[in-house]
């Protein structure tokens, strides 16, 4: 089956008629586009962040015991939990920055 051009579909019998008879199919693409892509980028978003904590794993600069034993870990979680997210923060907006240019 021949796949049709938008332009091709816009000058159909069925799309004339729909449209004559009220039916914005304009509109609809329009709303189904925005879903796709609000449900997309959460996925995405979720994907990108996941994959930053696996890369970052990687490397000794950000695995906690490179600096704490289990009983620093008590004491110094807090810092550690900034520390670590502060710069997970930072590589994932530089990664969203290069996204959108």
């Amino acid at each position: 089956m021949k796949q049709r051009t938008l332009n091709e579909i816009r000058q159909s019998k069925e799309y004339q008629q729909a449209v004559e008879s009220g039916n914005n199919l304009d509109l609809n693409v329009d709303v189904a586009i925005d879903e796709i892509v609000d449900s997309l980028n959460t996925h995405l978003f979720d994907i990108i962040f996941q994959a930053v904590n696996d890369e970052m794993h990687k490397y000794t600069v950000f695995q906690e015991q490179t600096y704490l034993t289990d009983e620093g870990m008590d004491m110094f979680e807090e810092q550690w939990f900034e520390f670590y997210h502060e710069h997970h923060g930072e590589i994932l907006s530089k990664i969203m920055k290069t996204l959108t240019n």
